[in-house]
């Protein structure tokens, strides 16, 4: 074999494990339940939704940044594949939710979490289910909660969920919201719709910021 046949095998070798990585993300992942939300006016690359009520699981990690989120994606994950009384296995949804600034007023739960920490994560819970008959968390680190976030405005990206690059579209976010002449009533949400398996391009990334009544 010469080398550039070689070469042509391996370039051909590449593409079929590229797009089996990018099927999968699709056929795998592109189906997990997530909230209903109604987009009710555009933006330039953002636009402003409304959600009704809908119930997640959340935990308060106690470190930040990145490792933060590792360890509060073990913690959730732990109670939706089995970590509950009766041992229930949950669906998996999207998306996956992380919160800072717990010691302002929060739009993610209520009754509000507060502590030394700045971090918390949510899973949202299968639609169709009530707090009622969700099971128990094994973990005192897991509680179930209502989320009623009402008008929210949102801003997607494609990639690596890096903090650095929500930070960078939380700026965008704001800006388009002064644009519009609306006001943001509390901390932003950054919201990954994908598991750290999927393929880098297809991954939905959002902003999202609970905004406070249009003004008449």
């Amino acid at each position: 074999m010469t080398a550039m046949t070689f070469f042509y095998w391996g370039l051909g070798a590449t593409g079929v494990l590229l797009s089996l990585w990018a099927g999968y993300t699709t056929i795998f992942e592109g189906g997990l339940g997530q909230p209903e939300y109604t987009v009710t006016e555009r933006m330039d690359h953002g636009e402003i939704r409304q959600y009704p009520p809908f119930l997640v699981a959340l935990t308060q990690p106690s470190i930040d940044g990145d490792d933060g989120l590792r360890e509060g994606f073990r913690t959730l994950a732990g109670y939706i594949f089995g970590g509950n009384k009766p041992q229930e296995k949950l669906a998996m949804t999207a998306p996956v939710i992380q919160q800072n600034n717990t010691g302002e007023s929060l739009p993610m739960t209520a009754p509000v979490l507060t502590g030394s920490q700045e971090m918390m994560m949510a899973f949202v819970m299968p639609a169709g289910r009530t707090k009622e008959d969700l099971p128990v968390p094994n973990s005192s680190n897991v509680q179930l909660e209502e989320v009623d976030w009402g008008a929210v405005a949102a801003i997607t990206f494609a990639g690596r969920g890096k903090q650095h690059r929500f930070v960078e579209h939380e700026k965008r976010l704001r800006a388009l919201i002064e644009q519009h002449g609306r006001k943001a009533r509390a901390p932003a949400l950054y919201a990954q719709y994908n598991s750290p398996t999927a393929f880098p391009p297809l991954r939905r990334n959002e902003v999202l910021i609970p905004l406070q009544p249009k003004a008449d």
